[in-house]
């Protein structure tokens, strides 16, 4: 919107002066606005400016709330919470306001100018100095209106005056003060209401540093009354305390305040302008026009003047409705037959009608876009195109000159800036240098568009960068029409008759823009740049497009940039835009060759000139392709391309890579086979195509390098000169290629890093396939691919590697081959990896065997195993064994090998379950030697499934470097050989038990006590174990022992054992075990329960009867079992039984109940033994016994079955504590057992 006068496209916000605080910049009014002033009233105060620092801080503050002008241009989100930003000036003490009429001495100064005395009126109606009424006015007489009345009400009369005062702190001088401060304050209001009664007027006072709050409270009010000041909108204090954010807080309450005071100015203005278009009648000038057949401005001009007047004063309030539709009736009323065609072409009103007619457009775009009618904004910017196109073409100079496509490109610029300065949500963008691909690219109708109704793509709203190209193509249509006007008409002013400037003047239009002699001008004077207007603009729609990741019409704009400054002969600026172009251009990865050609051309084009020889051999390069047109007077030769570049001085090195440009030359690599083997023939083709244009000379390739991913060496395949021939002998010829190793007797290192080597004919004519037929010799297992192919093209003057990568390996899969001398056949490869292989070690034929190696182990058994290795091969050999041991035991067995001298038992758990392999040598060994090694290892102490993994690693003598292995896998299933099942029972101690009324005759001192033996009650149990053999074959058993592994409860525990040794156990066969436990307490006092921690150690071997036994039998084994906790209670009574035969009288049965009381209470018993069918007893039936503490009592009963033996008869003791009223039951011992009602004893069967 440059071309057009700023006060006519900028957006009107409320104008607020603020008078007294010091201004960073000069306040002075711009030169252009100076006639507004003329005559008008000045604001003048004898009061000093406020300059503290809290009068700077304040300014600021307010400068900030009001809100930037120039970024809130147009944007309807300003008004956050329902406020209007303001524009604001900072004034002196001194302010002119502008003159309410013109000057009655100038203006009767011109009339004498111009006419005799006798034509003055005596009395003249003064008017507004730019009222069309006015004589001096510059749209007198018949002129709509002028930029200057916008600027008025935009820069020079305020809506609102605010005066700001320091209140004095000196109380000597504060009444004097004040008094100059209310003369002050009623000067400017008076001064006020004589040039604007509308004005709103307020005033701020600053309070000094040592001000007393007191007197504040008083002086105020006083200065409130003597100026009639309303305290709550125009009269202000600061105090002088006031922190940062306190002034922020004010200036925003302050504009918060004066907004509808300014907006109630501002409609003011609007019903007074409305009720002088309600008259009806035409004001009468000042004086009469005289020049020429000058008329007054009509009375459909005079709406038209009254409805832009009201559209202007609606936007100052902020109302955009209101507003659109003052500018549209003042656009139609503008534009219709009354107005606009009753303007002649030539008159100087013509162009000020079509100013003004473009100025309501663009407020009433602005109108459209601030209230999201999109689409009504496009139609609108639309229309106006097509209604001032029709003007012209019937009554102005037409629509076929410079003049047209110059008002179009500054058309489509507005259109672009409204958008741009609307800021609408759907065009918003987070950040400017990121491309984002969800953008939105235009936006769809708004809703008042009727549903259904078909719209024209170009009717919706793109973002700006649509309307900045659209922009540059009018440019472009300017600068033809401009270069075809003729050379008379270009000659300057000065230079040509009167007779043809005036011709000139009705055939061009000139309307915001230069004329002929100033848009074309003769000779080396400067014009118009054309070219610059393109390239600005094409830049900003090059990167309004690119942030919304429209990558085709930024390649399109990108290449008219280029080309641009190619005409211009800009070559380096041409070169610095093309380059990325060629470069990143999307065109060439979908095959748009035309453009991809165009673009290859201007950047060939350009690299020449500007002497880059890099950007000439990569264009050459791809130009060289027969995708491309061929042009007659080009070239096509690669080893002369930068013949005639002058400027290159350093030889150019180009890497170029397959995707990225298009090649004349493409290459494949196949694998004959998805498999092979160390020490096999690798067969290999390479197939390398030439696309180049027929007329293009050979071109000579310096090498070929393939690179692979995995266990291979890079292939270098070099040119062989000599066998060039004139012509080529095949268009598709085929050639072995023999792979050499590099020479490892200089440096070994060196060779295996080096490439394997060939020759081969790389000549490559126009239109030729050379197949090269590359065998090697495989050296390392593993997955090989190929990672790239490398052409290389080296000269005197530059060099170029041309790099395919596998991904781009096109037309893989064809597999050549050649029958007779001269044909040529292919055929598919069916199979998904053509580019890959994978290489298999060699097969080895080295042999292992486990030998006596057993189908079962069990815990703790050492497990010794033998490996036995042969020799297959033809040749000695280097062998050694790697073995380990998978498992989830923990710790994890340690592996020993016969040799080492370590303890074979040892295990220290420092070696994982997933151990590294460890070698053992094994040494060398001839074809078809044996040898054998073993290794042992215990087994863990719980069953495990052991996964045992054998390598033999081994190298024939004549390759050291091939590695061969083979691998052994077994299962070695570990199970616990036995279980077993415990019994523990009560038995009588024959030990008399220690008196409790016992003394001591002395006393044992510390020393003594801790070395004294136990003390206390002593009681024998018996534990029986049970052993269940798990095994699947017999095991020996030499001894099972009872071990302690923990006591608890301050006892001594004593193990006597009572079991047979060396005794087989057949598979799922038991054997019984007893031990007698001895348990007493170390003190007499003590009344706890004891535990007892217990374990079975089982010493075991394999039985010697088994054949082929992998364990010796003098090996024994030895199984831990623990026994379950088993608890002693030393301080509850109890009753044992216990059952002898009679020696002497067969049948009888001696019966004895041993009470024992271990307690530190008098015990109160009460006995009554039950009578029975099944015998007859003798012993006391009944009685009661007292028990002390700390001993034991034992009844005898005689009992004499009278049942037949070989049964069980059961006596019934029932014994009751008085005390706690309960039953005790009865223990067993040897020889009975027990069951819910008691104890059970067995008769045996008595002969006669």
């Amino acid at each position: 919107m440059e071309a057009y006068p700023q006060e006519y496209v900028a957006h009107n916000y409320p104008f607020v002066v603020l008078s007294g605080l010091s201004s960073p910049t000069s306040s002075t009014t711009p030169g252009h606005l100076a006639p507004l002033q003329d005559g008008g009233q000045q604001i003048v105060s004898d009061l000093p400016p406020v300059t503290s620092n809290a009068a700077d801080q304040l300014r600021d503050c307010l400068l900030q709330e009001a809100g930037s002008v120039e970024t809130d241009n147009g944007r309807p989100t300003t008004l956050r919470a329902g406020r209007i930003p303001f524009r604001v000036t900072v004034a002196g003490r001194t302010y002119r306001m502008p003159a309410r009429k013109a000057d009655r001495e100038s203006t009767l100064s011109a009339i004498s100018m111009d006419s005799d005395e006798a034509s003055i009126p005596q009395a003249l109606t003064l008017h507004s100095p730019i009222s069309p009424l006015s004589l001096g006015s510059p749209v007198f007489p018949d002129g709509f209106t002028t930029p200057l009345w916008v600027a008025k009400h935009q820069q020079v009369l305020p809506s609102a005056f605010i005066s700001f005062y320091t209140l004095s702190a000196d109380p000597n001088r504060s009444s004097l003060l004040d008094n100059h401060l209310k003369n002050d304050i009623n000067n400017i209001k008076q001064t006020l209401a004589n040039s604007s009664p509308r004005t709103r007027y307020a005033v701020v006072l600053l309070g000094e540093e040592s001000i007393v709050e007191e007197d504040v409270d008083e002086r105020i009010p006083v200065i409130r009354q003597a100026t009639k000041l309303d305290p709550r909108t125009s009269l202000f204090y600061i105090p002088v305390d006031c922190s940062r954010v306190e002034l922020q807080e004010f200036c925003r309450g302050l504009f918060l305040t004066l907004q509808p005071l300014c907006v109630e100015y501002y409609r003011d203005l609007t019903k007074h302008s409305r009720r002088k278009r309600g008259r009806g009648t035409i004001p009468p000038p000042t004086v009469p026009p005289f020049r020429g057949t000058s008329q007054t401005l009509s009375s459909q001009g005079w709406s038209v003047r009254y409805e832009f007047k009201l559209g202007v004063f609606a936007e100052f309030r902020q109302e955009m409705e209101t507003a659109a539709r003052h500018f549209e009736a003042a656009y139609e009323g503008l534009l219709g037959q009354d107005v606009f065609e009753s303007i002649a072409a030539w008159s100087p009103r013509w162009n000020e009608a079509r100013l003004l007619a473009d100025t309501m457009i663009i407020r009433l775009l602005r109108c459209h876009l601030w209230n999201q009618q999109t689409t009504t904004a496009v139609r609108r910017w639309q229309l106006h195109r097509v209604r001032i196109k029709d003007l012209l073409d019937r009554r102005g100079k037409g629509s076929s000159n410079y003049g047209w496509e110059a008002w179009n490109a500054s058309w489509a610029k507005v259109m672009a800036q409204m958008i741009r300065e609307s800021r609408l949500p759907a065009f918003a963008i987070q950040d400017d240098n990121l491309p984002t691909t969800d953008a939105t690219i235009y936006l769809p109708p708004e809703k008042g568009i009727p549903v259904g109704e078909r719209l024209m793509p170009w009717l919706h709203l793109h973002h700006p960068g649509y309307w900045m190209d659209l922009m540059s193509g009018h440019v472009y249509a300017r600068r033809r029409w401009a270069q075809a006007i003729p050379e008379e008409d270009r000659t300057a002013p000065g230079q040509s008759p009167a007779s043809q400037v005036a011709n000139k003047s009705h055939l061009y239009d000139t309307y915001l823009c230069p004329h002929p002699h100033e848009e074309v001008p003769l000779g080396e004077n400067q014009g118009t740049n054309h070219s610059r207007l393109i390239v600005e603009a094409l830049n900003m729609a090059i990167h309004e497009f690119g942030i919304r990741g429209q990558t085709r019409a930024v390649d399109r704009l990108k290449l008219e940039v280029g080309k641009e400054h190619i005409n211009d002969g800009k070559w380096v600026e041409a070169l610095r835009v093309l380059r990325p172009l060629w470069h990143d251009m999307s065109w060439r990865r979908e095959g748009w060759w035309l453009l991809v050609e165009e673009v290859c051309w201007a950047l060939y084009t350009c690299a020449r000139n500007a002497g880059d020889g890099a950007a000439v051999i990569s264009t050459q390069w791809e130009l060289m392709s027969n995708l491309f047109s061929p042009r007659p007077e080009h070239e096509y030769d690669m080893s002369r391309c930068l013949d005639g570049v002058e400027e290159v001085t350093t030889k150019p090195a180009v890497v170029l890579r397959a995707g990225e440009v298009i090649s004349f030359l493409s290459s494949t690599f196949t694998f004959q086979s998805a498999e092979s083997n160390v020490g096999s023939q690798l067969v290999s083709q390479l197939v390398v195509r030439s696309r180049a244009h027929q007329s293009s000379a050979p071109t000579l390739l310096s090498a070929i390098r393939i690179t692979f991913e995995g266990a291979s060496r890079a292939v270098l395949v070099t040119c062989d000169e000599s066998e060039r021939s004139p012509e080529p002998v095949s268009m598709e010829e085929y050639m072995e290629v023999d792979l050499k190793e590099p020479d490892s007797s200089v440096s070994p290192i060196a060779a295996s890093e080096s490439p394997l080597h060939g020759e081969a004919n790389l000549w490559m004519y126009a239109g030729q396939t050379k197949i090269f037929n590359l065998t090697s010799l495989s050296r390392t297992a593993g997955d090989v691919r190929v990672k790239s192919i490398t052409l290389s093209m080296a000269t005197d003057e530059f060099d170029v590697d041309y790099i395919v990568p596998v991904e781009h390996d096109r037309e893989a899969g064809e597999w050549w081959t050649r029958t007779g001398t001269t044909t040529l056949k292919r055929h598919r490869l069916n199979r998904e990896r053509i580019s890959g292989i994978k290489i298999l070690p060699r097969p080895p034929k080295m042999q292992l065997r486990l030998l006596h190696l057993a189908s079962q182990y069990y815990t703790n058994e050492q497990v010794t195993v033998t490996v036995e290795v042969m020799n297959g091969e033809n040749e000695d050999t280097e062998v050694s064994l790697e073995a380990r041991i998978l498992g989830e035991a923990d710790p994890p067995p340690q592996i020993n090998w016969d040799d080492e001298k370590e303890d074979p038992s040892s295990n220290d758990g420092t070696t994982p379950s997933d151990q590294l392999l460890q070698g053992h040598s094994i040494g060398r060994l001839r074809p078809l030697e044996k040898a054998e090694t073993k290794f042992f290892f215990t087994a863990a102490s719980q069953p495990v499934q052991y996964v045992l993994e054998i390598k033999v690693v081994y190298h024939q003598l004549s390759e050291p470097d091939t590695p061969i292995s083979k691998t052994l896998t077994r299962h070695l299933p570990v199970i616990a050989p036995f279980d077993a099942s415990y019994d523990f029972s009560a038995r009588i101690h024959e030990a008399a038990w220690p008196s409790y009324f016992d003394m001591p005759d002395t006393i044992d001192t510390e020393e003594q006590q801790s070395t004294k033996t136990a003390s206390g009650v002593i009681q024998r149990w018996v534990l029986s174990a049970v052993l269940t053999s798990l095994a699947t074959e017999p095991l020996l058993v030499d001894t099972v022992e009872l071990q302690t592994l923990a006591v608890n409860g301050d006892v001594i525990c004593s193990i006597s054992d009572s079991h047979a040794s060396s005794t087989e156990i057949s598979p799922q066969n038991t054997q019984q075990c007893q031990f007698t436990l001895d348990v007493q307490k170390l003190s007499l006092d003590d009344r706890r329960s004891a535990a007892l921690d217990l374990a079975l150690m089982i010493h075991w071997r394999r039985s010697s009867s088994q054949e082929a036994s992998p364990t010796p039998t003098t090996t024994t084994t030895t199984t831990m079992l623990h026994v379950p906790r088993l608890l002693v209670h030393g301080g509850e009574p109890r009753i044992l039984a216990a059952v002898q035969n009679s020696s002497t009288i067969p049948g009888l049965i001696h019966l004895e109940y041993t009470l024992e009381n271990p307690s530190l209470r008098l015990l109160t018993l009460t006995m009554v033994m039950e009578m029975s069918e099944d015998f007859a007893f003798y012993g006391p039936k009944a009685g009661t016994l007292q028990l002390v503490p700390i001993s034991r009592h034992t009844v005898r009963f005689n009992l004499y079955p009278t049942v037949k033996g070989g049964t069980w008869i059961q006596p019934q003791l029932k014994v009751v504590d008085r005390y706690f009223n309960k039953t005790l039951r009865v223990i067993p011992t040897e020889g009975m057992k027990v069951d819910k009602n008691g104890i059970l004893i067995w008769v045996d069967d008595v002969d006669g």
